[in-house]
């Protein structure tokens, strides 16, 4: 029960982390234009490589979430759970801030591309190699 609580949690933080942490670097990289006004409520006027990086975000954050989720728990399920919570976090900014409708169909399919992938990784320790016995 422990691991499982633990895996959720975990998988929770290095969600939120890696999303945050996506969307920080693409605004270093690539900040809003000039004038942009964040508190609009709509990202519609905002430039598609502006848009990319929290759709990138909510890929790697699911991806990452649910790789701590299966690792901690060891329990695949666990995985799923993170990836409905980045949707649901998804979901509700797309109901606050106006979005192109494409960003809205790959911000959807992206945190469950991620999850999958995420949950689908190898689990345990890679296998030893014995290079003494390598011929």
């Amino acid at each position: 029960m422990i691991h499982r609580l633990g895996g959720l949690a975990s998988g929770l933080a290095v969600a939120l982390f890696t999303i945050m942490f996506v969307e920080f670097i693409g605004n270093q990289l690539v900040p809003p234009p000039s004038g942009y006004d964040m508190s609009a409520g709509s990202a519609m006027s905002l430039p598609f490589e502006n848009l990319i990086w929290p759709v990138i975000g909510w890929f790697l954050g699911a991806l990452a979430g649910a790789w701590v989720a299966v690792r901690i728990s060891g329990e695949r399920w666990t995985a799923w759970a993170i990836v409905a919570l980045v949707l649901a976090a998804t979901i509700f900014n797309f109901a606050l801030i106006t979005h192109p409708m494409w960003m809205m169909i790959v911000g959807i399919l992206a945190p469950i591309l991620g999850g999958w992938v995420g949950q689908a990784l190898p689990r345990g320790r890679p296998p030893k190699i014995d290079l003494e016995s390598a011929d």
